[in-house]
């Protein structure tokens, strides 16, 4: 991929999204820089990763995340969305977030119709630097973990993720920043991945209120790599 490519070219839908995406289809043409505030952005950008933030087009969209095995070497156990570093083979920035979801997932790319893109943003443990790229799909059972990567699949509605039950602000240690979090039974979604979760609920009008000073240890299975020393 060359260098110093920021924004991941998108390539129009054959089909019309369907009207439970329409709004935020629009956001994301001009995002609401309120919803973008917290992404860290780098200077210079340099993206050379990203993830597929994919939708269903049910009434009650669905969003679909990984858990990630636990022998990767980067945020493992954690979740996340389907993605990873860009190769030189990929043509683009969506071009590399449908390879990983087709290596993690088993998702046919043909099956991907994109939406738009969000800012590329930085990673603060890894500093890796991302691309989200935003796509719906009409879901199937087609879909297959990929062992070596990934440990379930999650697909969770905007309902649920809207729901004030299920949210809470995370906090890795007593002196660090509190971020967007939900807990979902045993699983929990928190950084980077709950940081887009959050503003893709922002811009898709699906947010609700809820209790922003209920703040959660991160617990200890979905923080194993913070302190990686090999991260870059």
């Amino acid at each position: 991929m060359p260098a110093g490519q920021t924004n991941p070219p998108t390539t129009p839908s054959p089909l019309a999204a369907p009207s439970s995406l329409r709004g935020l289809q629009t956001a994301l043409t001009n995002p609401d820089p309120a919803a973008l505030s917290r992404l860290q952005r780098p200077q210079p950008d340099d993206s050379r990763s990203a993830v597929l933030i994919l939708l269903s087009d049910e009434p009650d969209p669905s969003v679909l995340f990984t858990v990630r095995a636990r022998n990767l070497r980067h945020h493992s156990g954690q979740i996340s969305f389907p993605g990873g570093h860009a190769e030189a083979y990929d043509d683009n920035l969506v071009d590399t977030a449908l390879r990983e979801a087709r290596e993690e997932v088993g998702l046919d790319r043909a099956e991907v119709n994109i939406l738009g893109t969000l800012p590329s943003a930085e990673i603060p443990v890894s500093h890796f630097v991302v691309a989200p790229v935003v796509g719906w799909w009409r879901p199937d059972n087609s879909l297959v973990a990929s062992p070596s990567e990934v440990a379930s699949i999650q697909r969770w509605p905007v309902s649920k993720l809207a729901d004030p039950s299920h949210r809470v602000s995370a906090q890795l240690r007593p002196d660090s920043i509190i971020g967007p979090a939900w807990q979902f039974d045993d699983l929990f979604l928190w950084g980077f991945t709950g940081l887009l979760t959050d503003i893709l609920l922002r811009l898709g009008g699906w947010e609700k209120p809820w209790q922003h000073d209920r703040v959660v240890p991160v617990p200890q299975r979905f923080r194993s790599d913070v302190f990686d020393p090999d991260a870059p």
